[in-house]
């Protein structure tokens, strides 16, 4: 017995040390769904967010459609042209054309602007992507993107009204030398061909918006140039949500119709159930008659009536 009461001391202990075990592991285990959990819920909403919106085209331009040096139609500029050949390279990105503006030796502005875009109503997002491919004075002479919002009336620099989401500015534009841009973020130097330009636009305005790609030149060093392709402008039009569809009730059995057996013959205009059945009358039973007294003849011929006896009464 003493012996059997020292083991069960001494595995007491153990139990301890397992039941904490399992407890540690069970916690662990529940921080480990907790943060699956929220992983998954934060995919699902940018699920949600993205799934959320469909895109429409407000604008595609690759300039292939025109015979250089033309612009396509509703695209200005005294300065730019249409180009498949020449600096900098390559000189599509969508073969055979793109936009193209030389850098020069001297002070330049130099815009090409495009059509009047119309947006989607309902004030959504919009997105701006393009191929971008420059070689210009780096430091001095430089390209920017301005939008307006009052048809063409006045013009604002892209990032007063959005932001960049890939190949932004690279650099800011000297004051020393006359540029007209001066002092402002700017596209610079050599992007080492086509790069691609994403920008994002909160629509807080409308109803159409019109784009200018401008290049500024100072007094001194030229470069190659500057090429624009495969503009995209595209707005989000969020989905409609589908009511859910009304559950249909349930319609009521109808009554079983009495149907009447075909009658032979001509029945139109009779009673289909046919002749009332006559109800039965309880037949009369008669009383008895009393019999008539009986007539005694006399001796003058003269029948004498002889009364019935009176009914004793009791």
């Amino acid at each position: 017995m003493i012996t059997s009461q020292n083991n069960r001391f001494a595995a007491l202990p153990l139990r301890y040390v397992l039941c904490f075990l399992f407890l540690v592991s069970a916690a662990v285990a529940a921080l480990t769904a907790l943060a699956s959990l929220g992983a998954n819920n934060r995919a699902g909403s940018s699920g949600e967010l993205a799934s959320a919106c469909d895109p429409v085209t407000l604008l595609a331009e690759n300039f292939d459609n025109v015979v250089t040096p033309a612009l396509p139609p509703g695209w200005a500029s005294t300065t730019w042209v249409t180009s498949n050949s020449g600096v900098p390279t390559p000189p599509a990105d969508t073969p055979p054309n793109a936009v193209v503006v030389d850098d020069p030796v001297t002070i330049s502005d130099k815009y090409l602007v495009s059509p009047s875009i119309f947006l989607v109503e309902g004030g959504e997002p919009i997105q701006i992507t393009f191929r971008n491919n420059f070689n210009l004075q780096d430091g001095f002479d430089g390209g920017v993107l301005e939008i307006s919002t009052d048809g063409g009336s006045t013009f604002q620099d892209i990032l007063t009204l959005g932001s960049f989401v890939t190949s932004g500015y690279n650099g800011t534009i000297s004051t020393c030398c006359g540029n007209p841009l001066a002092g402002r973020q700017a596209w610079t130097g050599n992007s080492g061909g086509f790069i691609t330009t994403t920008v994002n636009l909160p629509v807080s305005w409308g109803p159409s918006m019109i784009l200018r790609w401008r290049m500024g030149s100072d007094n001194s060093v030229s470069g190659e140039g500057w090429r624009i392709d495969t503009v995209v402008i595209t707005q989000c039009h969020k989905r409609i949500p589908t009511p859910p569809r009304a559950t249909p009730r349930p319609r009521p059995t109808p009554r079983p119709r009495m149907t009447q057996p075909a009658l032979s013959g001509n029945w139109r205009g009779t009673n289909v159930h046919g002749p009332p059945t006559p109800t039965p009358q309880p037949r009369v039973t008669p009383h008895p008659r009393p019999p008539l007294p009986s007539a005694t003849p006399t001796a003058h011929g003269t029948p004498k009536i002889t009364p019935l006896p009176r009914p004793t009464l009791p």
